[in-house]
């Protein structure tokens, strides 16, 4: 068994040097699955003609590793969530819409984005509102262009609110977070959003766990990867 978990790439559009490193990662990628742990693009929702445009290379990519026999689990973030059927239909992908427990080579996971774990108040009232109905709504209603624009806006905003200025704070959340998980029984926590690679291991109520993270594809080409037995933080480099 060989699991690859990445989170956290902001992918811009078409022009990003991180989209372009991350298909050459993708086509290189050895592995039975990818996990996607959220905020990978840095705002999609939903199917819309100009965002799929300029995530082209990045959903080709993922076309040719699922030919491959690769299979992907999207665990969506706070600037990535409705997947979509592109992902679901064509991809065949997972799709989770926030913390998730799964049994994996029977060890017992609790895998997401980590969003959710430290929400301030304001925050939980933005991430509703941009999975209501009325912003449903409104981005049917929209053109394509439209949705893009607005969709851009909403990302900075997400951004400011998910208070990611202040990483040492959400990652001591997740730690937290992680560590009652293990005391209720979870093996292994895998966590994005902090941006803070690592394999921690945790004690909590007698028994032993881990929390892992991949930390940012945007800002640390960081990834994690798991054996079957442990995890290790992994760096791409590209291809020589």
């Amino acid at each position: 068994m060989r699991m690859v978990f990445i989170a956290d790439g902001h992918l811009k559009g078409i022009g990003d040097p991180n989209q372009a490193a991350l298909v050459e990662f993708l086509d290189s990628l050895k592995a039975d699955t990818l996990a996607i742990l959220g905020d990978l693009f840095d705002f999609w929702t939903g199917s819309n003609a100009v965002a799929m445009a300029e995530y082209r290379p990045t959903l080709e990519a993922f076309s040719r590793l699922r030919k491959r026999g690769v299979k992907i689990m999207y665990f969506e973030g706070n600037h990535d969530f409705s997947m979509g059927p592109f992902f679901t239909n064509e991809l065949k992908a997972s799709v989770f819409d926030g913390l998730t427990a799964l049994e994996i080579g029977k060890k017992k996971f609790v895998i997401g984005h980590g969003d959710t774990v430290a929400m301030s108040s304001g925050y939980r009232l933005w991430r509703a509102y941009l999975r209501s109905p009325l912003f449903k709504v409104m981005a049917r209603i929209a053109t394509p262009k439209g949705v893009w624009a607005i969709a851009r806006k909403l990302s900075k905003k997400s951004r400011k609110r998910a208070c990611l200025s202040d990483e040492n704070f959400v990652e001591k959340r997740l730690r937290q977070f992680a560590g009652e998980q293990i005391g209720k029984g979870a093996d292994f926590v895998v966590l994005g959003h902090s941006h803070e690679p690592g394999v921690n291991p945790l004690e909590s109520k007698g028994r032993r766990g881990v929390y892992a993270n991949p930390g940012s594809w945007a800002r640390d080409k960081s990834y994690l990867v798991f054996d079957g037995k442990s995890f290790s933080v992994q760096r791409w480099g590209g291809r020589g």
